[in-house]
């Protein structure tokens, strides 16, 4: 599938993202611009982007029948 290298990358994102936040969560003190890193993404609005993100192409191919037979699941 053709997004299955974007999607990875996506996971690496997000998985990256959220280990800063945790680092950063866990310092005494924060510079200007971490401080304005962390509240960027974790502002209420930041966090519905990803809780309201569309599932993955290849879910809703799986749901219709249209993914080839030769795709494992």
């Amino acid at each position: 599938m053709a997004y299955g290298h974007a999607e990875r990358n996506l996971a690496l994102v997000r998985q990256l993202n959220a280990e800063t936040r945790k680092l950063l969560g866990s310092l005494d003190q924060l510079d200007t611009e971490q401080s304005a890193w962390l509240q960027e993404v974790t502002s209420p609005g930041r966090q519905a982007v990803y809780q309201d993100r569309p599932e993955p192409a290849t879910a809703s191919l799986a749901r219709c029948g249209s993914r080839p037979s030769s795709t494992p699941p």
